[in-house]
């Protein structure tokens, strides 16, 4: 499968106002495709070293190519999404490179000191599964996070709107490769930010973007410490688990109910309630009731193990199963649900999902088995591609300085 992007239009001009920033949007069969302006701020005059410097990009990496806050500003942008967190634009900078800043409101409750301090260490993290953190900026009411552009958009797009753009579904080979790189690029946060209770705090589909092999790339990572911790509880994943709903703490098992309902989802094409309440909830209709965070869970439950081949995963996934290849899909649907599990001392730790996880082979009697392996070594939000889930195009706006006329 691959998706060819057309080059940008030609910059539109926007109407300056406050953007309407909506929640992240569970269903990408109708993303929301909104442009959002913010009026270009005044302040004319000979600014100080202070204001200068108060303007200036924090690079976190040294082996990517330098670039201002100004050469940004002016870059040509589009609107990728407009997230629970704030909107994601795709700037293409004179020079050629293609990044992504996402802007956050949610981190004004953090100090300068701690945040930078926290954005060094995020900037440290190497992996394979880690879309890498490329720069920041600080500013008390706002934050940036700048990241590579990844053109092959997110996991939930290839998941619920591959229909509507005209593409074939996911193939169980890139599925299971999909969760071998989360199930690795998790692993290996736990490893590098042992002080973290949730190192991810955040997975879901929408979290993790594919490349052109479908090598899949984390992001949305190690945000809790500087996320306001009202905003986390109402809209970070961690604090959809059983855990925080029925006792209020979140857990080092957390992330791997996470990870286990993002396999539920990769095998069934279901989207999980969690991320359909995330909206409600995120978007000012508030809490309360009775959540349903183990409905997946538990529909898998309620099918007849001998019929998960064929009743539990999505229908194109069944085509493909035969004799060789539906033990491990049986496999891979224990261990999610092994890993959702709402006890947390029943639940497996990550060590053990991750070896088990190792454990599934790609089998496919349409070839030999040494020719259906594939190479396993080998990487907010934003959650959406280029194209919006009807197959439109987004419009791109003016030079992004129009949505970040304060900074300037």
């Amino acid at each position: 499968m691959r998706r060819r992007h057309q080059p940008p239009e030609s910059i539109e001009a926007g109407t300056p106002g406050v953007p309407d920033i909506q929640p992240d949007d569970p269903n990408p069969r109708a993303p929301k495709k909104q442009e959002s302006r913010v009026a270009a701020g005044g302040g004319g005059g000979k600014k100080s070293a202070a204001a200068a410097e108060a303007v200036k990009l924090s690079f976190v990496r040294e082996d990517r190519g330098k670039f201002e806050l100004t050469d940004l500003l002016k870059a040509s942008a589009e609107i990728l999404g407009a997230g629970c967190f704030g909107s994601s634009y795709k700037a293409a900078l004179t020079s050629g490179q293609v990044m992504v800043v996402k802007r956050f409101k949610q981190m004004n409750n953090v100090g300068r000191e701690e945040f930078h301090e926290h954005m060094r260490r995020v900037g440290r993290l190497k992996h394979t599964n880690l879309l890498p953190l490329v720069a920041y900026y600080y500013r008390k009411e706002e934050k940036l996070l700048v990241h590579d552009f990844v053109p092959y958009g997110s996991l939930a797009v290839h998941l619920h709107s591959h229909q509507a753009l005209g593409q074939p579904s996911l193939e169980w080979e890139n599925r299971v490769k999909i969760i071998k790189g989360v199930a690795r690029g998790l692993s290996y946060l736990y490893k590098e930010l042992p002080s973290l209770i949730s190192a991810h705090g955040h997975l879901k589909s929408n979290n993790v973007l594919l490349d052109e092999n479908f090598e899949p790339y984390l992001t949305d990572y190690a945000l809790i410490p500087v996320i306001n911790q009202e905003s986390a509880q109402e809209l970070m994943v961690a604090y959809k688990s059983p855990e925080y709903l029925h006792h209020g703490r979140v857990t080092k098992k957390t992330d791997v109910w996470a990870l286990g309902m993002l396999i539920l989802e990769i095998l069934t094409g279901r989207i999980p309630s969690t991320v359909l309440k995330q909206a409600s909830t995120s978007g000012g209709g508030g809490g309360g009731g009775d959540s349903k965070e183990e409905d997946l869970a538990a529909w898998v439950r309620s099918v007849p193990e001998e019929e998960w081949p064929r009743a539990a995963v999505d229908k194109e996934l069944a085509e493909e199963i035969n004799e060789q290849n539906q033990g491990e899909v049986v496999k891979l649907v224990r261990i999610g649900l092994g890993c959702c599990e709402a006890d947390v001392e029943r639940r497996f730790d990550l060590k053990e999902a991750v070896e088990r996880i190792e454990e599934v082979k790609v089998v496919n009697d349409d070839r030999p088995e040494d020719a259906a392996a594939f190479d396993d070594d080998f990487y907010s939000s934003y959650s959406e591609s280029t194209t919006g889930g009807g197959g439109e195009r987004r419009k791109p706006s003016r030079e992004l300085s129009a949505d970040f006329g304060g900074i300037s």
